[in-house]
């Protein structure tokens, strides 16, 4: 699933696109992936602005709207002008004959703007979703989101806090807990652990202050690199110019399981925790 980085990204290429656009008409080929009455809804609507809370992508409308969007396991945003050159991106589809920029078997949602440029959301598995939102509703989803990462809030203090909530907790599942901190998902929570030298199994209680510490030093300066190298591209993220991430150049343990430690030349584990792969080294991370 993209991260708080990938996602960033998509949001940085659409912003350059579509805001100031109008919708016209749309084509919901997955029903199940919209709210009621959407294609009502997102007609006429115009874009104000473009943003990203946690892994969802937003954009805002007129009349205090909201178009919601959530790209989940296998979603990519793509957006196309009349002459055909795309932006945005998702979750890489490796498809015989599968053309970003074209719509095809896994197009679920065609969402057509005033002018001939339209976005295409493509779904192998149709677990993304769309909706249409007021102002209220849009408060309540934001909501359930912890503090993000990258902003202020997001202390010394606050991550202190939030460890000391889920003590018991294995610190690599509580970095992925979207409730707590917004935005963090196995990529960026395996390379900040390893980092800063955490075993993933670590509860969060037994966490030092001074990892904690380096623990949120290592999240921001993670997540600003990967922002800035595009994001990572290891079946996780691709643009829709093909574009893919650079950050993958910079993984030292994600997707390594069973491949040398950079730093000790150990062999890295892989195990399950949580239904997700995680990859460590037991050298390094204590």
């Amino acid at each position: 699933m993209p991260e708080l980085p990938e996602v960033e990204t998509v949001v940085n290429h659409l912003a350059k696109k579509i805001i100031g656009k109008v919708f016209l008409t749309c084509s919901v080929l997955a029903p199940k992936m919209v709210s009621k009455n959407f294609s009502r809804e997102i007609k006429n609507a115009r874009v104000s602005k473009v943003l990203r809370r946690g892994k969802m992508i937003i954009i805002k409308l007129a009349k205090e709207k909201y178009l919601l969007v959530h790209l989940k396991m296998t979603g990519q945003l793509i957006y196309l002008d009349p002459q055909g050159k795309a932006s945005g991106g998702g979750h890489p589809i490796n498809f015989k004959n599968f053309d970003v920029k074209q719509p095809n078997k896994f197009t679920r949602i065609v969402l057509n703007f005033k002018g001939g440029s339209c976005l295409l959301f493509h779904d192998i598995r149709k677990f993304g979703w769309m909706k249409i939102v007021d102002q209220e509703q849009y408060q309540k989803i934001i909501a359930k989101y912890g503090v993000e990462p990258l902003t202020k809030d997001f202390t010394v203090k606050k991550l202190t806090d939030i460890l000391k909530k889920r003590p018991r907790a294995n610190i690599k599942q509580l970095l992925l807990m979207q409730d707590l901190i917004a935005g963090i998902g196995n990529i960026y929570a395996d390379e900040s652990l390893f980092d800063v030298g955490v075993h993933p199994l670590r509860l969060a209680g037994q966490l030092t202050e001074g990892e904690i510490k380096f623990l949120h030093r290592s999240i921001i300066k993670k997540l600003r690199q990967a922002i800035k190298l595009g994001g990572t591209s290891v079946n996780t993220f691709v643009s829709a110019s093909g574009e893919r991430g650079r950050f993958v150049s910079k993984l030292k343990v994600y997707q390594r399981g069973g491949q040398e430690c950079h730093n000790c030349r150990a062999i890295l584990k892989k195990i399950k925790l949580g239904g997700r792969g995680t990859v460590f080294c037991l050298n390094c991370q204590k």
